[in-house]
C-alpha cells in the first residue's frame, strides 16, 4: 500500500506542506519546484496538483501554517490577565522578537514570507487582520476598565498596526537592522507612543 492510499486528502495536503517546508528550509523557497516536492514523496507532479492547483497555492497554504504560530502568540498575549497597557506593549515587543528571530534562524523561509507580503497573498492579509483584531481586543478591554480613553476602536487598531510596522514588519526589521542598534527599545518606544494616545 503506497502513501496515497494510506492518507486522506487532508492528510495528504498536510504531508505535501511538510515536505515543501523541509525543502524551503534546506534549499530555499525560490529554488524548490513542485517536481522536487513530488519526488521527495515518491509521486508525480501531476499528483501534487490534485491537492494544490499551483505552486502558489502550496506557498500560500504553507505561509498560512507558519503564520498560525504568530497568530496563536498574539491571541495568548491579548487574553492575559494583565492591564491593557502591558498587553499592548507585550504584543508589539514580542511580535518584534518573534519576527526578528525568524529572520535569523529561518532566513530561507523568510524569503517566501517577504514575497508573500510584497504580493499580498491571502495568508498575509489574514495575518494582518489578526494583528489588528488583537490590538482592537486589547484597546476595547482598556476602555472598558477606564485605563484608556474612548476611541473609534477599529480605526485606532488599524492606525496602531500601521504605526508599529517598523517594529513588527519582517522586511522593515531586516532593512532597519543595519541602522538601529537596539530595535527592541524602538519597539517599546513605539508602543509607548501608541499608549500615550490612549491615555484618558
Amino acid at each position: 500500500m503506497n502513501i496515497r492510499q494510506k492518507l486522506s486528502a487532508e492528510d495528504m495536503r498536510e504531508r505535501i506542506l511538510t515536505v515543501a517546508e523541509e525543502h524551503f528550509r534546506r534549499i530555499g523557497y525560490a529554488k524548490t519546484a513542485v517536481a522536487d516536492i513530488a519526488g521527495a514523496m515518491g509521486m508525480s507532479p501531476a499528483n501534487v496538483y490534485r491537492f494544490f492547483p499551483s505552486k502558489l497555492a502550496i506557498n500560500n497554504a504553507l505561509c498560512a501554517r507558519i503564520m498560525q504560530e504568530t497568530d496563536a502568540l498574539m491571541r495568548e498575549i491579548a487574553g492575559r490577565p494583565e492591564p491593557a497597557s502591558r498587553r499592548l506593549t507585550s504584543l508589539i515587543v514580542e511580535l518584534h522578537r518573534l519576527n526578528k528571530a525568524k529572520l535569523t534562524d529561518e532566513h530561507r523561509l523568510f524569503d517566501m514570507v517577504e514575497v508573500a507580503m510584497e504580493e499580498n497573498w491571502p495568508a498575509i492579509e489574514q495575518h494582518c487582520e489578526c494583528v489588528v483584531c488583537q490590538i482592537a481586543r486589547i484597546v476595547t478591554d482598556g476602555i472598558a476598565t477606564g485605563e484608556f480613553r474612548a476611541v473609534d476602536v477599529p480605526e485606532f487598531a488599524k492606525t496602531a498596526f500601521e504605526a508599529s510596522a517598523k517594529a513588527i514588519h519582517p522586511t522593515m526589521i531586516a532593512q532597519c537592522a543595519r541602522f538601529e542598534d537596539d530595535q527592541e527599545d524602538q519597539a517599546r518606544r513605539i508602543a509607548g507612543l501608541i499608549l500615550a494616545a490612549l491615555r484618558p
